[in-house]
């Protein structure tokens, strides 16, 4: 599906000079005197600081805090020009030809000179890091960022051109020159994940499964302040591992899983930074871990409350018990699955019954896996910028799994899993047409 982005519209115009041997070197000439202007295209109904109509984000999705502009000698690479404007430096509010679009236009007006010139755009950059570009060459190696610096509700969500722009600025003082008004798009530079229990999501499974919660998993460090033509990750040929130098290993903090029919804007979400893998392997790709709390609604002990001896008992556990660490133990040819509250009596029960490897769930805790965007064309399980996956839970598989890690780190997803999901694809802002104003 086609990334959908943000539209900034930059609009060139350039200084008249007083005699006509300078009116023609400016005109044909590099280096001389000219001005660049902005024209900024927000969601319908919103304005320079408030939240916008878009149905898929939040008020601090769409929030409109700053814009930097870099320009660049495409010759030389090297930064000839940066401006940063405030929506102050924005005036009027005029409907754009499209119903779902609203038009600023900037007042303030960046110096630059005449020439082959690259443009890139920054939205809601965090000052620290338009600092840090500020009289340096543009950097086309990944960057180590903090998702929590480019979310935050006090510099909104940091949003990049999409490419760079290349464009020759000459004289234009009747400013009918289609080449003095590129158009410049952008995109967030996180991905959105939300999770949510469907209408009729079933538990299938002995036993009673609350407080879902979830958090991402093997999620970016570092990525490119504009993403490859290719998509390729930075990471891509070094085929990395959970929780070494380029991936985050199982972030700690599990939020709620939504409950259903919670409007899209109220989701909890959480972002991450985009990975996309060469190998599509469960150790490099970007998921979600679901964890919830397990209780058996039986329990096997000792018939005579001392030993094996006389064999096992069915013992029930009430619902709404207090979750605590229980033991699992699958048994008649991996049929049938037993619940133990002492580990002695599942070890003792799997070496009568030919069971499996006696499974710890440390404080009831159980944990499962959504791998987000699975039938990506370009690459399965991709997690791209600017992308929402809005994941649905159909069905669980209880208990699930012990721990957070995958079985096997080294294999792609396998095509069964014991969550059943429904992920759809949303992208924030569904505005794709660009407007040059006159």
């Amino acid at each position: 599906m086609k990334t959908k982005t943000f539209i900034i519209a930059a609009i060139v115009a350039t200084t008249l000079f007083a005699s006509c041997a300078k009116e023609k070197t400016s005109e044909l000439g590099e280096g001389n005197p000219t001005f660049m202007g902005l024209s900024f295209t927000f969601p319908a109904g919103s304005t320079p600081t408030k939240a916008s109509s878009d149905d898929n984000a939040n008020a601090a999705e769409t929030a409109f805090v700053s814009v930097d502009v870099f320009i660049y000698n495409s010759s030389t690479g090297t930064q000839t020009t940066h401006k940063r404007l405030l929506p102050s430096d924005f005036t009027g509010e005029t409907p754009g030809t499209n119903a779902d679009v609203w038009t600023m236009k900037a007042e303030a007006k960046i110096a630059t000179t005449t020439g082959p010139k690259t443009v890139i755009v920054g939205v809601n950059l965090p000052l620290s890091l338009s600092n840090s570009l500020v009289d340096v060459a543009f950097p086309y190696v990944a960057q180590t960022i903090a998702v929590a610096n480019i979310t935050g509700s006090t510099d909104g969500f940091a949003m990049f051109s999409t490419e760079p722009v290349q464009i020759n600025l000459i004289k234009d003082p009747d400013f009918g020159a289609k080449q003095n008004y590129p158009t410049v798009q952008v995109q967030r530079m996180v991905a959105k994940v939300t999770v949510q229990k469907d209408e009729y999501m079933s538990i299938v499974g002995s036993g009673y499964l609350t407080d879902l919660r979830f958090e991402l998993n093997n999620t970016n460090k570092k990525t490119f302040y504009i993403q490859p033509a290719d998509k390729k990750d930075h990471n891509w040929a070094t085929t990395p591992g959970a929780g070494d130098d380029a991936l985050n290993g199982l972030n700690s903090t599990y939020i709620p899983v939504d409950e259903y029919n919670v409007s899209v804007k109220s989701l909890a979400p959480k972002y991450c930074l985009e990975n996309t893998t060469r190998d599509f392997l469960m150790s490099q790709i970007t998921r979600a871990t679901v964890r919830g709390t397990f209780v058996p609604n039986e329990v096997k002990e000792y018939e005579n409350g001392t030993d094996k001896n006389n064999g096992y008992v069915d013992m029930p556990i009430a619902s709404g018990t207090t979750p605590v660490t229980f033991y699992s133990v699958t048994y008649n040819a991996g049929t049938a699955r037993a619940y133990f509250f002492d580990p002695l009596v599942a070890a003792d029960f799997a070496a009568d019954h030919g069971g499996t490897t006696v499974l710890e769930y440390a404080n009831g805790y159980c944990y499962w896996d959504i791998y987000l965007n699975p039938d990506n064309a370009a690459g399965p399980y991709n997690v791209l910028r600017n992308d929402f996956y809005r994941c649905n839970i159909i069905k669980i598989m209880a208990p699930g799994r012990p721990t957070p890690e995958v079985a096997d780190p080294t294999l792609p997803p396998t095509a069964s899993t014991d969550i059943m999901v429904d992920i759809e694809m949303l992208h924030w802002n569904p505005i794709v047409k660009n407007y040059i104003l006159d």
